[in-house]
């Protein structure tokens, strides 16, 4: 899963950009020196995990807890459940305690990670049971999208993937809503008669490990935290991949693992790696970051309540990992031993479907909530709460000037601040086109095809400039099949490349059926998406061929410095060109050909072949594509054979209901003419 480090390889550019542009690459590694600094980076670093996750618009709710059958063995009690945690949303869960307990007794919140069958996984089973045979009451809960509460109930469910990803764009990430279901887990032990509030814990291995990490360091009444296998770097991330609920969008900028560690303290952290792991959990990784969080640990006196215990396996959740666990919960929830092994007893897991809530999905009530349902629901409220169109044009001008700022800074992760060095130009003779290398950013280069126009055919200077990319690879064969039919009408073409695609495209392979995975993960965490990096190059090359028609070097074609500028994408690339053309005045046209321009579709349409790095975190909050076409008004925009997150093209009838706040927008201009829709070039007269 890991792209190449070959410095040679093109393909690797990209992911060595990414890590030194890891805000954690370029600031101090040390952790802070006094208790007020502490204080003040912990706090920064609580207010961004808040904004991240969306923790403060979830509105509350009763947990209205429904207990739906028990199963009885000799020493302890299965109990199967559902609470809500946020309105119309109910979490699966099963509950363990001990059968004859005196008094209220330590809790354990256990979360899954990726077995196969979730929270009644054998393997889950297993620490629950023992627990709860050791006399802790415990509870075990399916996490959003898994389980009980996916799309297809049964051993193999996968949350992650695009439909995983496509959370991100109403601003609800998969790893948030695990943290608001966990904290109410916690809610719904404390308010159990059995539980003391005073003596509760949390524990889960691989993803589980990571909702660990988020949990401890943000709900306090959990006294001791044990992550499995889910602790390295958050660094290490940009170098592999991994599961969509363990990306915290911008994470990088204002976080590492570290700091999540410091906050657990002053209570019990006990981590635990295997010595043959991924790189993000592995020990290695995973010492580093407690290095940093220690000396919080031992300025606050509890030196002791932090320990790193590594076992020799691979990922997992084995016996002596959970023997660790239950010597560190007795120690500091029931102060019994040192913390040290407690052999484990015996525990049988029970047959899944015993434990299941639901025989099936259909007998699954409607608020046991998938992810697609989820996505829909809260994408189409956050449209909802986006003003109509003006009635006039200076209102909108007034508003698209926010909205651009706000896209710009919280969505695409911030745009040019300078123009790019000037390009390097050569000629291939060959080809017969010049060649041209961009630097849009320190250490990516971005090369481009420059052909002029056929002017055998059509007389005169140039009609105008054609900037042109697509996701596949460009060289100068593909300029020439471009282009052709634009040179022939007198346009001249430069097909260019965007980072991350064709040849530039890290040597990942698919994840979940998803080509570009890793990638867009790692812009996400480092709150730079690669829609906004593909906005940021297409920037890049207007100013750069807008400085070469300007004062073009001797070997290069004159042309009118006043020249029309066109994008042209295909696929995601024209969604970016679509963007981009909203920050660069100098381009008089947009032409995006088989681009994804609808996120949001009604009745609502799978997540299934859309590039994942055309999700950028908090989209919708300022629209859908259809209404984000408005910031081009009135410049010509022609869409053709549009496409939604199915890759399937969408009828004109519904495109048309997509673009209607465009198409208001363009009518205060009185040129609604020039925002076209169409099924095929043909029917619009491109070239």
């Amino acid at each position: 899963m890991r792209a190449t480090n070959d410095p040679g390889s093109p393909g690797a550019a990209y992911g060595a950009f990414i890590r030194r542009s890891a805000p954690s690459a370029r600031r101090p590694s040390g952790s802070p020196s006094t208790p007020e600094g502490w204080e003040e980076r912990l706090r920064s670093v609580k207010d961004g995990l808040r904004s991240s996750f969306s923790l403060a618009i979830i509105p509350s709710c009763d947990l209205a807890p429904e207990v739906l059958g028990v199963v009885e063995r000799a020493d302890y009690v299965i109990e199967r459940l559902t609470f809500q945690s946020r309105p119309g949303v109910r979490v699966t869960a099963n509950l363990y305690r001990p059968r004859n307990l005196e008094a209220p007794a330590p809790a354990v919140l256990c979360v899954h990670g990726h077995w196969a069958w979730a929270r009644i996984d054998p393997v889950v089973q297993t620490r629950c049971i023992a627990l709860a045979r050791l006399g802790y009451v415990c509870l075990c809960v399916d996490a959003f999208g898994a389980g009980e509460r996916a799309v297809v109930p049964g051993p193999g469910t996968y949350h992650g993937g695009l439909m995983g990803a496509s959370l991100w764009a109403a601003g609800v990430p998969l790893v948030g809503l695990q943290v608001h279901d966990n904290r109410r887990a916690v809610d719904y032990l404390v308010s159990r008669p059995e539980v003391d509030p005073t003596r509760l814990a949390i524990t889960g291995a691989s993803g589980g490990g990571n909702q660990t990490l988020y949990a401890g360091a943000l709900d306090d009444r959990l006294k001791a935290v044990v992550p499995v296998c889910g602790v390295g770097t958050l660094e290490a991330y940009l170098e592999t991949a991994c599961c969509v609920c363990e990306v915290n969008p911008a994470g990088l900028s204002y976080a590492t693992t570290g700091d999540l560690l410091a906050m657990v303290a002053p209570r019990a952290l006990l981590v635990v790696s295997a010595s043959r792991d991924a790189p993000q959990f592995s020990a290695k990784e995973a010492a580093k970051s407690l290095d940093y969080a220690r000396p919080r640990f031992e300025r606050l006196g509890v030196g002791d309540r932090v320990r790193h215990v590594t076992v020799d396996s691979g990922h997992d959740y084995n016996q002596p990992m959970r023997e660790a666990l239950y010597g560190w919960l007795d120690r500091w929830l029931r102060e019994r031993g040192d913390g040290g092994p407690v052999p484990e007893p015996e525990a049988r897991p029970e047959d899944p479907a015993l434990l299941r809530c639901f025989a099936d999905a259909e007998s699954r009530p409607a608020s046991v909530v998938t992810i697609p349902e989820f996505v829909h629901r809260e994408s189409l409220a956050r449209l909802a709460a986006l003003p109509d169109p003006p009635d006039h044009r200076q209102a909108w001008e007034a508003e698209a000037v926010t909205i651009k700022a706000g896209l710009a800074a919280e969505v695409l992760g911030g745009l040019p601040r300078s123009s790019p060095p000037r390009p390097r130009i050569g000629f291939d003779a060959a080809g017969g086109c010049w060649t041209i290398a961009m630097e849009p950013e320190p250490g990516l280069s971005l090369a481009g095809y420059f052909r002029p126009p056929d002017l055998g055919t059509v007389a005169g200077t140039p009609r105008g400039v054609v900037i042109q990319t697509a996701e596949q690879g460009v060289d100068a064969e593909a300029a020439r099949e471009w282009g052709s039919s634009w040179t022939r009408s007198g346009y001249a073409t430069c097909a260019v490349e965007l980072r991350a695609l064709g040849r530039l495209k890290p040597e990942t392979p698919a994840i979940a059926g998803v080509l570009d995975h890793n990638e867009a993960e790692w812009g996400v965490w480092i709150g730079r998406p690669l829609l906004g990096q593909w906005v940021f190059d297409f920037l890049q090359w207007v100013e750069a061929l807008a400085g070469l028609i300007a004062a073009p070097p001797a070997s290069f074609l004159a042309i009118p410095a006043n020249v029309p500028l066109l994008l042209h994408g295909r696929g995601a690339t024209g969604t970016a060109a679509i963007l981009a053309s909203a920050y660069a005045p100098r381009i008089d046209a947009v032409i995006a050909e088989g681009a994804p321009v609808r996120l949001v579709a009604e009745p609502p349409v799978a997540w299934t072949q859309s590039r994942m790095g055309l999700i950028a975190p908090n989209l919708l909050k300022y629209g859908d594509l259809g209404r984000l076409v408005s910031l081009i008004a009135p410049r010509r925009l022609v869409v053709v054979r549009g496409v939604g997150t199915d890759g399937a093209t969408v009828p004109l009838q519904d495109l048309e209901a997509s673009f209607a706040h465009a198409r208001a927008i363009y009518g205060l201009y009185d040129a609604n003419l020039k925002l076209v829709l169409a099924s095929a070039r043909v029917d619009v007269g491109l070239p």
